[in-house]
């Protein structure tokens, strides 16, 4: 094809979509979107939304607002690069789209699309809470309050909690509480908690009377009462609490507040798995393989612990890594390296620790990976420097041939182990032995 008939073709193609555009309400198509959106209809979504993206009617914002609306189609189909290519169309119109700049930030929390970078997120999250976006000033406040992407800080949390709370919203409610609760607050404050748990409550979120339950156990408001933690379990349980289901049953388990039970825990979290609640999978992935209630089944509580860690459960992925391990085949071992490094890819302090001490002391050579371990050891180290996570770093020096700092950090570790934990001492002991003889530790 010619040059002069390519450009002819072109203006052509320009032209029909011109005029088809023209013959199209773009605005009425923009608002059936936003109800097939809401329909779980997302590609006839954007079906209807593909003329507007053309239409040279619509302004700068309502195009903004179109891409958006793609974008989160997109989004709702796990289709995160093409969501984050939206987004930034949207933002390329409208700079100050807070709800575009809400969405690309939670993309770059959770790792959607793009390498997760916390710092960025909360940039963009800071962003947006500033132009009114509730959900944005949650996600503030929620940085503050756990240090993700910036320095922690409790009163800047309350802050942004309290802005997305007088707005109605649930989540802000239940961290608010949670800001003012021990091993949070300087100073815990568990009446003003116990305030915002119930205003939660009071609003739809049945999780709050959980957590609520959970200090009344803890004994937070004084003495503990099991009595007031259980009736509040029970609660929410018959509320339809996931959560609620999953704390009774942890109850009955323990025979904390009640008569034990195996048998009426597992019926909880069975209930609790029905409704998709990842923290039955993990409970009934333990009673599989301990056998609480029912036979031992190591392939069933694989099964449990698989449907855990797909929901993203770090605690999940790790007990089916060393299921798998235990199976001592290569395709075995290969899935369970895989969901190791899912789980430290959440950047949990335990699964670092986890991860490093399998490269560290597996008799498989295959598995062993000295400097890996190091820098997975000292992540978990930095994170929370207990006597476990300072073993495990010893673990990785020793394997490095190191075993001048593996002395040096098993003594710092044992140092941590108080004079009741008989058992840790001993253990710990054994590994630094192993380390002035200038051997590894393997197990």
């Amino acid at each position: 094809m010619t040059r002069w008939l390519r450009q002819i073709t072109y203006l052509s193609l320009l032209m029909t979509a011109s005029s088809f555009a023209s013959t199209i309400d773009s605005h009425k198509n923009v608002e059936r979107s936003v109800s097939l959106i809401e329909q779980g209809r997302f590609a006839l979504a954007r079906t209807y939304l593909a003329p507007a993206l053309i239409d040279h009617r619509l302004s700068a914002a309502e195009r903004a607002r179109a891409y958006y609306l793609r974008g989160y189609s997109f989004y709702a189909e796990d289709l995160f690069v093409s969501a984050r290519k939206d987004y930034h169309r949207a933002l390329e119109f409208n700079p100050d789209n807070p709800s575009a700049i809400t969405a690309l930030a939670g993309l770059h929390f959770y790792g959607q699309g793009v390498t997760r970078d916390r710092t960025v997120a909360y940039q963009l999250f800071l962003k947006a809470a500033r132009l009114g976006h509730v959900s944005a000033q949650f996600h503030v406040g929620y940085a503050f309050l756990r240090g993700y992407g910036t320095e922690k800080n409790v009163e800047e949390a309350r802050t942004w909690l309290s802005q997305a709370s007088e707005s109605g919203h649930t989540s802000a409610m239940t961290h608010l509480a949670k800001s003012y609760r021990q091993g949070v607050a300087e100073t815990p404050e568990p009446d003003t908690a116990k305030v915002w748990y119930e205003k939660a409550y009071a609003t739809g979120a049945v999780d709050a009377l959980v957590a609520l339950a959970y200090m009344y156990q803890n004994g937070e408001f004084g003495e503990a009462d099991l009595a007031k933690s259980i009736e509040l379990f029970t609660q929410a349980a018959e509320a339809g609490s996931g959560a609620g289901l999953v704390s009774l049953g942890h109850s009955y388990l323990t025979g904390t507040g009640v008569n034990q039970s195996y048998q009426r825990a597992l019926e909880l979290f069975q209930q609790a798995a029905a409704e998709d609640t990842p923290a039955s999978f993990m409970s009934l992935g333990h009673m599989s393989e301990v056998g609480l209630g029912m036979p031992k089944n190591l392939e069933v509580a694989k099964h449990w612990y698989r449907r855990g860690a797909e929901t993203g459960l770090s605690a999940a992925q790790l007990r089916l890594a060393y299921l798998l391990l235990a199976d001592g085949n290569a395709e075995s071992q290969t899935e369970a390296l895989n969901w190791f490094g899912k789980a430290v890819a959440q950047d949990h302090p335990q699964a670092h620790n986890d991860y490093a001490w399998l490269l560290a002391t597996s008799h498989s050579e295959e598995l062993r990976n000295g400097p890996l371990s190091l820098e997975h050891a000292l992540r978990a180290v930095e994170k929370n420097r207990t006597a476990a996570y300072l073993d495990t770093l010893a673990a990785a020096h020793a394997e490095l041939g190191q075993f001048a700092e593996a002395i040096q950090f098993q003594e710092q570790a044992l140092s941590l182990v108080s004079e009741q934990q008989i058992e840790l001492a001993q253990e710990l002991r054994k590994h630094l032995d192993t380390y002035l003889e200038a051997k590894p530790w393997r197990e």
